[in-house]
């Protein structure tokens, strides 16, 4: 009995050991195979990492386009009109009151020229602050903003102040239309939209200044704009606007003789990085003729009156501007602008179909550099059968986003073929603190 115990003994302890061993080789062998699973894991893992990571890389080259993008069709940046809900950062009103804490900034324009002035023979050597201008903005409510600008100049021969504009804004309106009421600049093309610092160049080209004024067209009026539905989903933006007539460079300069125009925006995507922008305008307004009366007498004398030819002034323009948006933040821009004029006959200018372009060729081929070219061509207003030819190169320094500096060579060659070509050298400064705004370009 005792062997019998002995021997069950002995076969239980070896059944044992050869489980336990059995045990650890099914332990070792499913270790492996965890191993090999987790190895595997971490591959598919790393290649899904590699794949996010260009994902990510590729939609911020994509953000970066259209930052640069938005940059150069903006400039500055203000909350874009014809929204139908209430901004981002709006007020809350409490009750019916409201915080003042509006956006303030403030714009120094310093300028060094030099001339060799046709006029006198010794030119207009001068540096000057060209223009300071202070910008006031605020939300009313959710449904409606102030802006302002006041413009300062240390012009020695007449220094003033100015309300460049000042305008209050409704959007949401039926249709989906923004209204807009005060003094603003208008809708035409696209130099006359920009202030003197928002420009690629020293200043205004030839046709805006002898067409609209030295510094464009700002007037007192209203503005009616949205943008119009289509089945091709290509945004057409569409503005008519009445203003006070008191602009004298090409209409009648009195007020109470309204200035009526409309403009027509779209834009195309051609590639994934290039844009054209068109755009039409039509203006017209009245006209204060030369009338001529006769004296009752033998002699016939002639006496020059006012009067005013109704609607008399009709002026037509087209824009185009092309963007490329290439890589490493360059950007190529090629904007164009030409305008027509039929004017009444016996008007107090002597040239009844005046007209002008401009071509401007800007290359921004880093972050801090650009340079360009605008090329100008005019039958002006005051002379019949002559051409003003200008050509002005330029380089623009972008020190950061609130500053700039700009050196620029301008040679004009006058429509009067007695006067000698005038040469020009500038160099300006813009810069900014605060936050200045202005309507979305």
């Amino acid at each position: 009995m005792r062997i019998l115990f002995i021997i069950f003994l002995s076969l239980f302890s070896a059944l044992a050991l050869s489980s336990s061993g059995f045990a650890n080789e099914m332990t070792l062998e499913s270790f492996q195979q965890e191993m090999s699973r987790l190895q595997n894991l971490v591959v598919s893992l790393q290649s899904t990492l590699k794949d996010l990571t260009k994902t990510v890389e590729g939609q911020n080259e994509i953000i970066h386009r259209q930052s640069v993008r938005i940059n150069a069709l903006e400039g500055d940046k203000s909350f874009p009109a014809g929204s139908m809900s209430a901004p981002a950062g709006a007020p809350k009103l409490a009750g019916i009151s409201q915080g003042f804490n509006p956006d303030i900034g403030l714009v120094a324009s310093i300028e060094a020229k030099s001339t060799q002035s046709p006029e006198d023979g010794e030119g207009n050597d001068t540096i000057a602050l060209k223009e300071a201008e202070l910008s006031i903005s605020q939300y009313v409510d959710p449904f409606s903003r102030l802006d302002s600008v006041i413009a300062f100049n240390d012009n020695l021969e007449e220094q003033n102040v100015d309300i460049e504009e000042l305008y209050y804004t409704r959007w949401g309106l039926p249709l989906g239309v923004t209204a807009q009421i005060g003094k603003f600049r208008p809708k035409i093309g696209k130099a006359n939209l920009l202030h003197s610092h928002q420009l690629d160049t020293a200043g205004y080209p030839l046709v805006i200044r002898d067409f609209f004024g030295e510094e464009g067209l700002a007037s007192s009026g209203a503005r009616l704009q949205t943008i119009i539905p289509n089945p091709w989903d290509v945004p057409f933006e569409v503005s008519a606007e009445v203003l006070r007539g008191n602009n004298g460079a090409s209409f009648s300069g009195i007020s109470r003789r309204p200035i009526f125009d409309t403009h027509l925006k779209t834009f195309i995507n051609i590639s994934e990085n290039s844009q054209l922008e068109l755009g039409g305008t039509v203006l017209f307004g009245d006209e204060n003729p030369a009338v001529v009366t006769f004296e009752d007498d033998a002699l016939g004398t002639e006496i020059p009156e006012a009067g005013q030819n109704k609607y008399g002034i009709k002026v037509f323009g087209a824009d185009a501007t092309f963007y490329w948006f290439l890589p490493e933040s360059k950007v190529l821009k090629l904007q164009n602008e030409i305008y027509f004029q039929n004017r009444a006959t016996h008007t107090r200018f002597d040239n009844q179909n005046p007209w002008g372009l401009y071509a401007l060729l800007d290359f921004r081929f880093s972050k801090r550099w650009s340079v360009g070219l605008r090329y100008d061509h005019l039958q002006p207003l005051s002379i019949v059968g002559g051409s003003t030819e200008g050509v002005s190169p330029y380089l623009t320094f972008w020190q950061s986003e609130f500053a700039d500096f700009r050196l620029q060579y301008s040679y004009t060659k006058p429509a009067d073929d007695g006067t000698e070509p005038n040469h020009e050298v500038f160099l300006k400064a813009n810069v900014l603190i605060g936050a200045h705004k202005h309507p979305v370009q």
